[in-house]
């Protein structure tokens, strides 16, 4: 790279707006915009996009996102958003290793339709990806990802309003991963779990080698209750944990590792990316550095 590219990322959860910008460089990466917002609509509400009004929603969020990009000094062009998993379908699931592509195809729309019984499959944009398994297993882990296609326009309407151009469309948790992967080099030969904490569930993934072998959604009954992830972590062996996410407290990580034996810490998004002390809000960042990981793993993206 001969010149410096702004790239911003924006995560979407629930009524809660991140976001953040980072310049490439020949130099490196360097922070030079974040901040957060509450909106007045839950994106979380999957009916809410299929309702009446979609122009007056697109122009709504348009300009406070616009009055929010100004406020936090953004100039970026290039705009890509991450949504939490309850904006999407994430399984993941066997896939007999015989199946031909339009066959898995059709498994990922059946679970689909199992995930969300009142929409039709045509609705969504259905992606799979196949992970890495025993060369003798007769079933292949295959990660489902879908998105409701109203709600990429909605995006893709967003950006035309606000005179940008839609990046990249992810899941905040992949996004958070990159983050992890460009700022720890160092644990790529481990067998790594990364959690995202929600109110109601932790995304999780298990890397290896730097590649995902296994994503899950672990349902939590409340804030407090980390049974069913103490007792994924105690069947995926990691040897470290790292958490990321806007309610993740240093008590938190302490009460998994306690539970589960393996050392846990919050991610640190800016160990390569640098966070100038110049930024009006540097102290807000610093000290909310979990919030802004997966908006930094995806604004690392150029593709």
């Amino acid at each position: 790279m001969k010149t410096t590219e702004r790239y911003i990322a924006i995560i979407i959860e629930h009524q809660n707006i991140t976001a953040v910008e980072i310049a490439h460089s020949p130099k490196g990466f360097t922070l030079t915009a974040a901040g957060s917002f509450f909106f007045q609509l839950d994106f979380d509400d999957h009916a809410l996009f299929e309702q009446p009004g979609a122009t007056q929603r697109e122009r709504l969020f348009a300009h406070e996102l616009s009055v929010f990009l100004k406020k936090i000094g953004s100039g970026s062009k290039h705009f890509s958003f991450a949504l939490n998993s309850k904006m999407v379908m994430l399984q993941t699931i066997p896939v007999d290793s015989s199946l031909r592509e339009n066959e898995i195809d059709q498994q990922a729309k059946w679970e689909l339709n199992q995930y969300f019984l009142d929409s039709h499959p045509h609705s969504f944009s259905v992606n799979t990806q196949q992970l890495p398994r025993d060369p003798d297993a007769l079933h292949v882990p295959t990660l489902v990802l879908a998105v409701r296609k109203s709600f990429v326009n909605f995006l893709t309407r967003v950006c035309a309003q606000s005179g940008t151009t839609l990046h990249i469309v992810d899941v905040d948790h992949f996004a958070a991963e990159n983050a992890f992967l460009v700022n720890y080099p160092e644990e790529v030969t481990k067998r790594c779990m990364l959690i995202g904490a929600d109110e109601e569930s932790f995304d999780v993934s298990i890397l290896v080698a730097g590649q995902a072998v296994n994503v899950s959604v672990v349902p939590r009954s409340s804030v407090a209750d980390i049974s069913q992830l103490v007792e994924y972590a105690a069947a995926a062996k990691p040897e470290a944990i790292y958490f990321h996410g806007r309610i993740v407290t240093p008590e938190l990580v302490e009460e998994v590792s306690t539970a589960t034996g393996v050392k846990a810490e919050i991610l640190n998004p800016f160990l390569k990316v640098a966070l100038p002390k110049s930024l009006g809000n540097y102290a807000e960042i610093q000290r909310e550095q979990q919030s802004y990981a997966a908006a930094v793993g995806l604004a690392l993206r150029t593709d």
